[in-house]
């Protein structure tokens, strides 16, 4: 196996390609709290539920919870009684429950350019970090692995102190001609190894109409596009929606001063772990909803994007706690939270990337944990609480890590979606299963599925592999995927 092989088997997009990692998942901590004798159907057709009915784990009574009426939609009692269920579930396990950052991840001193010194740590000094640089253009073929782009993508011009002041990183902030200001500001978050190109149009007429096959298992034949698809974020301009993708520069990786591109140890294909790009998108957050201080705020993310963005609003939610200057709570301003194949639960080869590679492909791993030996992890944690008591906050426009009345009233909708199973496993996601992706707090959260067939048939991402993740876009680039989006985005 040559060096390039070998990368590919371990290195690239979301974390590791197709081992031994991508065959059937029995998720070990698998939650039984929340069956369908939780919510019974007295809680959700009760239109006068009272907060009497639940208790807080502190020992004040909900009925101190100010943040949600007497009377509360059906959809908002329901994921009210789950939480209660579970906070009974797990009573044991809260207290001490820490939702501050994992000390793994926090550093001081040392060099922010250098992986050895910042891999698996939070670089939260915007002025020296690497990745923090704004850039001078965006085009169809300006990142590292889209070079060969034929279609036209959405015009865009990169974020600056005039259309988004106060945040000093990259980003594309599309032209919008009609913007709709009745519906939410869409912020777009992309993956490993990939940028704003993974929401965006794509085409090579040399592929079109040919038939390739899936990466994942034993693999699956069909017909890459023969003509452009609209994609993710050109279907969200035509809606009316102002869209903002954040850029993680991912391009960036290859500059770092300890970057070894000729051992297993180096990072060639520009994988990035929560500590590169967790702080730059808080800035994003922040800058957005100061920009737009009366709409609503919908997040789509995908793939490394999924706990990027939970653990990016946990942060800014602790941050508010404290009273900093300039903080915002994100929860009172979100619409809709959209996590696409996300790895909530564990990701494939987890444990191997973890082992193996001291840099961010490594630490990533760490940080996310083994999909199919799935052990919450340092860093999850903070995000999901026990048994995922704390992966919805705000859904009941109430309660956000382990406490009520922290919403400002405000119901935050979240979705997750991502590729059905097969028994075997052979044909799902190349780096998530069901299990893995989902969140274990319904119905506070819909649990979204497209089927095996919902590929991304645009051939989108590297050329010499056109269908190679064919089956992880999907939940972002298939046709299904999209609609979903949008129809939890139009909701």
């Amino acid at each position: 196996m040559n060096r390039i092989t070998r990368s590919l088997t371990f290195g690239l997009a979301c974390l590791a390609w197709v081992t031994s990692g991508c065959g059937d998942d029995t998720k070990t901590t698998t939650d039984t709290s929340t069956t369908d004798t939780v919510v019974a159907d007295t809680v959700v057709a009760d239109t006068a539920v009272t907060d009497t009915a639940v208790t807080d784990t502190g020992g004040a009574d909900v009925a101190e919870d100010t943040s949600v009426a007497d009377t509360v939609d059906p959809a908002v009692a329901a994921c009210r009684a789950a939480i209660a269920a579970k906070e009974t579930a797990v009573a044991s396990d809260l207290t001490g429950w820490s939702i501050t950052d994992a000390a793994q991840m926090v550093r001081t001193g040392g060099d922010q350019a250098k992986e050895a010194d910042y891999a698996g740590k939070y670089r939260d000094d915007l002025a020296s970090h690497p990745g923090c640089a704004p850039r001078t253009e965006y085009g169809k073929n300006v990142e590292p692995f889209v070079q060969s782009n034929e279609a036209d993508v959405p015009a865009g011009v990169p974020a600056d102190s005039t259309n988004l002041p106060g945040y000093p990183c990259a980003a594309k902030v599309y032209t919008q001609a009609t913007p709709d200001t009745d519906k939410p500001v869409v912020i777009l978050v992309h993956g490993n190894s990939s940028a704003n190109t993974s929401f965006e149009d794509y085409f090579k007429a040399a592929l079109a109409g040919t038939d390739v096959t899936t990466g994942a298992g034993a693999g699956n034949t069909f017909k890459v596009d023969a003509a452009v698809r609209k994609q993710l974020a050109t279907q969200l301009i035509d809606d009316g929606y102002q869209v903002i993708a954040f850029d993680a520069r991912i391009d960036k990786v290859a500059t770092l001063s300890d970057w070894d591109s000729a051992s297993a140890t180096g990072n060639p294909f520009m994988n990035i772990d929560h500590g590169w790009a967790v702080p730059m998108l808080q800035s994003l957050v922040k800058a957005v909803i100061n920009k737009y201080p009366g709409r609503k705020v919908s997040i789509v993310g995908h793939s490394l994007a999924v706990t990027t963005i939970r653990d990016a609003l946990r942060r800014l939610y602790n941050e508010s706690k404290t009273g900093a200057a300039g903080s915002v709570n994100p929860f009172a301003h979100l619409q809709d939270v959209v996590l696409l194949s996300g790895a909530n639960h564990g990701v494939a080869n987890g444990q191997y990337l973890c082992d193996t590679f001291p840099h961010m492909k490594g630490t990533v791993g760490c940080e996310m944990g083994d999909r199919g030996t799935f052990v919450p992890t340092y860093f999850d944690k903070p995000i999901n609480g026990p048994s995922d008591l704390f992966a919805t906050p705000c859904a009941d426009g109430s309660y956000a890590f382990g406490e009520r009345d922290q919403c400002e009233g405000n119901v935050v909708q979240y979705t997750t979606v991502t590729m059905q199973d097969v028994e075997d496993g052979s044909l799902q996601d190349e780096y998530v299963s069901e299990e893995s992706s989902r969140l274990d707090l319904e119905p506070c959260v819909a649990n979204e599925l497209i089927t095996l067939s919902d590929y991304d048939t645009s051939a989108y991402f590297i050329d010499a592999y056109p269908a190679l993740l064919a089956n992880h876009f999907g939940s972002a680039r298939s046709n299904a995927g999209i609609a979903l989006v949008m129809q939890k985005l139009a909701d």
